[in-house]
């Protein structure tokens, strides 16, 4: 964050960009996706909708899995992360139509993809009124290809809606066939050791070879290390650019200067 951050502000008096979502530097242009927040009411049904940059998604680990009987997994983090909450009593909301403050379910869904999609999975757990930390060293499956169709906003307004679609502004209801939903892995980032002390490694793909980086060491890895690891982030790119990348690769021999 705090390096793409940089590289924002180095450009953004270039660009006099206002905003992360207007913004055309290279930071924002790859990692910057929409993300689109419903605040329903439970009584009228109205809805109250905005729209959130971001250059990742946290997700809450499914701690179900803690039986050790049901194994955690990407698809049910992103799920938990879509499905729709009831907000508590201390968190009622004025209805736009009531007039009055009303119990309300938000549910989050993704508007508009970024090229490169990193998720962050939290395991820093930090407890205020007990005043604690701990590290969650719980296991979650992760797939090498992943299509995000089931978590963008349009999917999301059909499986509440049904058969009564009908077209919200700004949403891209009959776009869904143009939007590029399939994406590929291509990093893992992982932390090793304690809460207060600890370390981290990078896990790299190219050519479907992984790299495990540990400082200044690469060394090579297979495929089921990669697989078996505690993801603390996660980052796919687009399938088609990922395809695009392998095509393209050179791989340079003896001779070749870099300038």
């Amino acid at each position: 964050m705090s390096i793409l951050n940089r590289i924002h502000d180095k450009e953004q008096s270039d660009l006099n960009s206002k905003g992360i979502v207007d913004c055309h530097c290279i930071a924002h242009s790859v990692f910057s996706g929409i993300l689109r927040s419903d605040i329903t009411c439970t009584v009228c049904g109205f809805m109250s909708t905005t729209y959130d940059p971001c250059v990742d998604i946290s997700l809450d680990l499914d701690l179900r899995s803690s039986d050790k009987t049901c194994i955690s997994t990407l698809s049910r983090c992103l799920d938990l992360f879509t499905r729709p909450e009831k907000l508590g009593s201390d968190q009622k909301l004025n209805c736009q139509n009531c007039r009055v403050k009303r119990d309300s379910v938000k549910q989050m869904s993704i508007r508009r993809l970024p090229l490169v999609l990193c998720f962050h999975v939290k395991r820093f757990a930090h407890s205020v009124i007990r005043k604690t930390s701990k590290k969650i060293d719980q296991y979650m499956q992760f797939p090498f290809s992943l299509d995000m169709m089931p978590y963008l906003s349009s999917s999301i307004i059909r499986n509440r809606f049904g058969n009564r679609i009908f077209a919200f502004e700004g949403d891209e209801l009959d776009l869904s066939g143009e939007i590029l939903t399939e994406f590929e892995v291509f990093a893992v980032v992982t932390h090793v050791g304690r809460l207060d002390s600890g370390h981290y490694l990078t896990y790299l793909r190219l050519r479907n070879q992984w790299y495990k980086c540990d400082d200044a060491w690469i060394t090579e890895v297979r495929e089921e290390v990669v697989r078996s690891l505690h993801a603390y982030m996660i980052y796919f790119v687009q399938k088609f650019l990922y395809n695009r990348a392998e095509e393209e690769m050179v791989i340079p021999g003896p001779g070749c200067k870099f300038f």
